[in-house]
């Protein structure tokens, strides 16, 4: 270790209260193989301790210019920039980029020549927001978790070690979310030869279900922070494993509110209905209300969208406490024998719907040879 170059980049001072604590860590950093470069910018920002939670997820990583990424992917600066913006990486023309990004700007141009540069961007960005989540995710959890439980006089090297032990874990995650990949990739591409409904692949014909949580505003103002994300982090759970169990898939959270997608009307009936209950029998939560439409939507970025998707979600406002509303669509494609039974509630006028729409309520019924219709 050159105390002396640590020295000459204003790192490390002898002199300093806490020279032996910042001495050990410079120390620990460099036995890892952080580089002079990566150390002071670290130090600039304040978190040279967290330097070592990177150096154990992704070890010494290579430096280069905008301009070399460039000349080694045989593309152009101005490219490069829009892939990192549309990866959500801010672009700075004098920083050192990872060399890395080689490889992804060579894949950035052979999807832009199968795809076109538009659509490629599309997908970049749903990329980049996924990873953030991830990242974010990730970040959250160390602060949950593990440092509630440092002390607080602890030193920088305590830090940097406890920093460490969560890069180790967190350089786990590209073999798991290579292994996702793999499956969802199989599982959806199949399911998406069925739902897609034209030659160009953006309309889907699926069930769209909202589900969302009765009077939660007041509900939330009852909650300390704390117990308000650990409430919606088991309405979360719940939506995520009952979609997954049947079939279906939770497209996004909105705050209180999650979005569902199935192949089948009485899939995502089935679906809504059951988290409802779950939500039920959680004490911790207020009531649950659903509404489930049928029909094309248009698939973009991993979300759905169309008027399909804004019927549905004003939709949910018409439900009672526990109970499903779905369209005249799904009404009439699901089976003539099921567990449920339909009351019509009539039309009902929706916001920023120009037209009524017809509604029925989905309710649980004891006699499972019972006929849909009531």
């Amino acid at each position: 270790m050159d105390i002396a170059a640590f020295q000459a980049a204003g790192l490390y001072d002898p002199d300093a209260p806490t020279a032996g604590d910042r001495l050990a860590l410079l120390e620990f950093l460099d036995e890892r193989g952080a580089t002079l470069p990566d150390i002071a910018e670290a130090d600039r920002e304040g978190v040279l301790f967290v330097l070592s939670a990177y150096l154990a997820a992704f070890g010494p990583v290579e430096r280069v210019t905008l301009g070399e990424v460039a000349e080694r992917s045989g593309t152009t600066p101005d490219r490069i920039r829009r892939m990192l913006l549309a990866q959500g990486i801010p672009v700075d023309e004098t920083a050192l980029l990872p060399a890395f990004v080689v490889d992804d700007a060579v894949a950035f141009e052979l999807g832009m020549g199968l795809f076109g540069e538009e659509e490629t961007l599309a997908f970049t960005r749903v990329m980049g927001a996924s990873v953030a989540r991830i990242v974010e995710a990730a970040i959250s959890l160390f602060y949950g978790e593990v440092s509630p439980t440092m002390a607080v006089e602890a030193s920088e090297l305590a830090w940097a070690r406890a920093n460490e032990k969560a890069g180790a874990v967190f350089a786990l995650l590209p073999s798991v979310i290579t292994h996702l990949l793999e499956q969802r990739f199989r599982l959806d591409s199949v399911r998406a030869a069925s739902t897609r409904g034209d030659a160009v692949g953006q309309t889907a014909t699926v069930g769209i279900g909202f589900v969302d949580l009765v009077g939660s505003t007041e509900w939330a103002e009852q909650l300390s922070l704390k117990e308000y994300a650990l409430a919606l982090s088991r309405f979360e759970s719940a939506a995520w494993d009952i979609a997954t169990g049947h079939g279906g898939r939770v497209v996004k959270l909105i705050g209180d509110e999650a979005m569902i997608v199935a192949e089948s009307a009485e899939t995502t009936c089935r679906i809504a209905l059951a988290l409802c209950g779950a939500v039920a029998d959680d004490a911790g939560l207020p009531g649950a209300r659903g509404a489930v439409g049928f029909g094309d939507v248009t698939a973009r970025g991993g979300d759905y969208v169309g008027p399909l998707v804004n019927l549905v979600a004003r939709s949910v406002k018409v439900a009672d406490e526990g109970s499903v509303v779905v369209t005249l669509e799904v009404r009439d494609r699901l089976p003539v024998k099921t567990p449920w039974r339909l009351i019509d509630t009539g039309s009902h006028l929706l916001r920023g719907i120009d037209t009524p729409v017809a509604l029925f309520a989905l309710v649980d019924t004891p006699d499972p040879g019972a006929s849909v219709q009531a």
